[in-house]
């Protein structure tokens, strides 16, 4: 996030008083989370002292200059705001007068505290009285946002009268504490207009970790509407299958003749209705702001909006390369993709909640020397619809362990797998085992909890390799497994092989 907002006239600091203006802030710092995050939990009913914080590692050198908070309604007890290093030693130390306005505040600090690019760091507030502001779920695994690493379980508290680094954690709850950073080489900024709108907590496995300093229930999601599947045939240089056409490479990414430039914009997008057309970009872009569109441009690198967040996209008639290594080339939440071509990374697409990808072509995953990565073309988890695309899987099996799971995968790792559509699709043969999963994966977490999946109108390749059983199944086992027929609001229907044979349903 930006310097957050201005809401208090002044604050105290431990070398001065330094006061907090209203404009915004400048567009070469950055913090942690998005401007508009604000939490699923206003107030939790723990009403004990608790130190608590965000542990974060920056990509890139720079300078701590201010630290950031939410105010909830019922915090009434924040006293001092921290910046720790990893040891634990603290580095900064800010004395915050009593206030009760609601929203992210910015305490600016005496002068810049200069951060190492790549070492760990804490960023914390005392709440004496507790009733502070969470959301529950969200940094359960690790991640990268706004240009900072997140180790899995970087909200972190103790509970404690006096001011000290917090260390335990829980249900990878975000205590809404940020900062503000200038990479080197930028200048200082330290306010913000206040943000309004509201996160989407990510639920996970339950986990074993210290006593929970909250004890009110995360709220779900509300799914969105599926979108009414309206495909038209690819163009010509299309595949086809069954009569039918497909995308390919000569249908997707970058038209033919598009003139590109440079762009030297920022790789995190923190400005609503950005516009990114025509570019060659070389970086991964980090979308924290709503209403991002980028369009017939090859990026060298990733595109990424965070389920935790605010961020949302669209990109179309784009190529994405995510590069010889491990990596998802479009991801998380909250966008749509048409007529994209993917390739590189690990796993080309993470759908993983309230996602469209439509007529695009997913193949060529790196090549894994590590034998570690299971890779695939598009997974899914809640609220995906994929619609009229060629998936497939075509990296290499290497020893021990890597290789392709599935060209399309959904298993129930982190939460259900609910409210998705999978219809119209080419399949492609050899994406591993199996050419799909159907989102009931058994002795996952919640593998009892699958429903509103739709499989229909898809075409599988049987390939020309023969599979365990002897016949040409599209993967080495079969084109299909894990699909629940009894779970409620599934449904599957008119799939089928490329010579026309029916494709069952295999849970």
């Amino acid at each position: 996030m930006l310097a957050g907002a201005a809401a208090l006239a002044t604050l105290a600091v431990t070398a001065g008083a330094l006061a907090i203006g209203s404009a915004a802030a400048k567009a070469d710092t950055t913090g942690i989370f998005p401007d508009d995050l604000s939490p699923s939990i206003a107030a939790a009913s723990d009403t004990n002292s608790v130190s608590l914080g965000v542990k974060f590692s920056p990509k890139q050198a720079g300078s701590v200059t201010a630290l950031q908070y939410y105010q909830g309604p019922k915090d009434s007890g924040i006293t001092t705001a921290t910046l720790w290093s990893g040891s634990g030693k603290a580095l900064a130390s800010v004395s915050v007068p009593a206030n009760r306005t609601v929203g992210w505040h910015t305490v600016p600090l005496a002068k810049p505290v200069a951060l190492t690019a790549g070492s760990t760091y804490v960023a914390s507030y005392l709440d004496t009285k507790g009733g502070y502001a969470v959301t529950q779920n969200t940094l359960n695994s690790a991640r990268t946002s706004g240009g900072f690493a997140l180790p899995a379980n970087a909200g972190v508290f103790t509970y404690s009268r006096t001011n000290v680094l917090p260390t335990s954690t829980y249900r990878g709850s975000n205590y809404m504490v940020d900062i503000v950073y200038a990479a080197t080489g930028t200048a200082a900024a330290t306010s913000k207009p206040t943000p309004t709108a509201s996160s989407t907590p990510r639920p996970t496995p339950t986990q074993t970790t210290a006593p929970t300093p909250v004890n009110t229930p995360t709220p779900t999601p509300t799914p969105t509407p599926t979108p009414t599947a309206t495909p038209a045939p690819a163009p010509a240089g299309g595949m086809t299958a069954n009569g039918r056409s497909f995308p390919s490479p000569a249908t997707t990414g970058v038209p033919a003749g598009t003139a590109l430039t440079p762009y030297t914009g920022p790789c995190t997008i923190q400005t609503a209705n950005t516009v990114i057309d025509g570019k060659t970009i070389n970086c991964t872009i980090t979308v924290q702001a709503k209403g991002v569109v980028i369009s017939h441009s090859q990026i060298n690198g990733t595109v990424y909006s965070d389920s935790a967040g605010s961020g949302s996209f669209t990109i179309s008639d784009s190529s994405v390369n995510a590069g010889n290594q491990a990596g998802t080339g479009i991801g998380d939440a909250n966008f749509t993709a048409t007529r994209v071509n993917v390739t590189g990374g690990n796993r080309s697409i993470n759908c993983y909640a309230n996602c469209t990808v439509q007529d695009s072509y997913v193949a060529g995953q790196f090549t894994d020397k590590t034998g570690v990565y299971h890779e695939s073309g598009i997974r899914y988890n809640t609220n995906s619809h994929l619609i009229h695309n060629t998936i497939a899987c075509t990296a290499p099996d290497v020893a021990p362990d890597a290789g392709c799971s599935a060209a399309i995968t959904g298993y129930p790792d982190f939460d259900p797998v609910t409210n998705d559509v999978i219809q119209d699709n080419l399949i492609l043969a050899g994406s591993g085992g199996y050419c799909s999963y159907g989102g009931s994966t058994g002795g996952k977490p919640y593998s009892g909890h699958t429903a509103n999946i739709t499989f229909t109108g898809n075409v599988w390749q049987r390939g020309t390799q023969k599979g365990s059983a002897g016949g040409y199944v599209c993967g080495y086992w079969g084109p299909i497994t894990a699909f629940d027929t009894g779970a409620p609001g599934n449904v599957w229907s008119n799939n089928q092989y490329d010579d026309g044979t029916p494709v069952a349903a295999a849970n």
